[in-house]
């Protein structure tokens, strides 16, 4: 098992990393950066530590790395998910992170707790969820979806999550709408497999139904729940959190927007034909209707970045002589040449062959 320990230093390296970094980057004054690895907040690693310290599970100059001194720097979600499975295989405890969030104290996750929990219903507060969650993690997508009475509160993550990640993520916040009114929730959905042992599965959960081997991980009430009034004494109160939330956001680091992602996803695969929103939603490990909200939310819809995709590319394949229409109709994903020629008109007014004349007209 001490094998695992390396895995938990190159965890606390990136924690230092991660602290170093963002103070030198508040102190230059400099922009905001953007990073394509997803983050989370290290707020989120302080249970697991506090439990691996009260286990005694690693030698002390080790955990002691491993505490990070900025609670407010970031550090990539690829290193915690590491951490967690060196933390899984150490201490041999499958259910650590129902652990973890059973360990977790009232406004252990600050700004983010204290919004969520000022909102008059959870209808309201789901919309908040979903904008500042990046507060925590900003990897984490936050949907919910309204079905035959009921509410379904979706968690869809950027990065695959480990049994650890996924349990600790959804206990968590099961424990903050059970603790704040107006009543429990009726299903708790679990992607991964049902354990051999469903005790501290069922604690985490109390007064829920299980249910494992699930499309998603989501929390299910009854819709009328989900709309019900909580009498809140301080409107004010609340309005500022979301304004400080909304300054906190500003300052984090911006992941890479979802348009670029699929742009990406799209360039590696069209040659091997016309990949789909449903392919390339779950190649980016979330739902249809989730990848068509984000996109939204960005301005643009599949159809316009797969359109503009190929013509980009139309364009750079047809300044190459040697590569022909068809050529070119393949190699951007379409079923014949035909079928290009039609595109690439209804995008440029004109024919491929009318485009690479033009070209050498102007070239000469």
């Amino acid at each position: 098992m001490r094998r695992r320990v390396p895995s938990l230093r190159a965890a606390a390296r990136a924690l230092a990393s991660a602290e170093a970094k963002q103070r030198c980057v508040a102190k230059l004054g400099l922009p905001v950066p953007t990073t394509s690895d997803p983050t989370l907040s290290v707020r989120l690693c302080m249970p697991f530590l506090r439990i691996l310290a009260r286990r005694k599970t690693l030698p002390a100059e080790d955990l002691e790395r491993l505490v990070p001194r900025d609670l407010e720097a970031r550090i990539p979600v690829s290193a915690v998910l590491t951490m967690l499975d060196g933390a899984v295989a150490l201490t041999r405890d499958p259910d650590l992170g129902l652990h973890a969030a059973l360990e977790a104290e009232t406004g252990e996750y600050d700004l983010l707790e204290y919004l969520a929990c000022s909102a008059t219903s959870i209808a309201e507060s789901v919309p908040l969820l979903a904008r500042y969650a990046r507060l925590l993690n900003d990897g984490l997508d936050i949907s919910l979806e309204r079905v035959d009475g009921r509410a379904i509160l979706r968690f869809a993550s950027r990065v695959p999550l480990n049994r650890a990640a996924a349990d600790f993520q959804l206990a968590s916040f099961y424990r903050g709408f059970e603790r704040e009114p107006p009543g429990t929730p009726l299903e708790v959905w679990l992607m991964h497999e049902e354990p051999a042992d469903r005790t501290l599965s069922e604690r985490a959960f109390a007064g829920a139904s299980l249910r494992f081997s699930a499309p998603c991980d989501a929390i299910v009430f009854d819709a009328a729940l989900v709309d019900r009034h909580i009498p809140k004494p301080n409107r004010k109160l609340h309005q500022l959190l979301q304004r400080l939330a909304e300054e906190r956001v500003s300052e984090l680091p911006m992941a890479e927007p979802l348009t670029h992602l699929v742009r990406e996803r799209l360039a590696a695969e069209l040659a091997s034909g016309s990949p789909s929103a449903d392919h390339v939603a779950c190649a980016l490990h979330m739902s249809r209707r989730t990848l068509v909200r984000r996109l939204e939310l960005e301005g643009t819809c599949f159809k316009a970045i797969l359109d503009d995709l190929r013509l980009s590319l139309a364009r750079r394949y047809l300044a190459i002589d040697r590569v022909g229409v068809s050529e070119a109709a393949a190699l951007l994903g379409f079923s014949d040449a035909p079928a290009f020629t039609r595109a690439f008109r209804r995008w440029s007014g004109q024919s491929p062959s009318d485009y690479r004349r033009a070209r050498r007209t102007d070239a000469n």
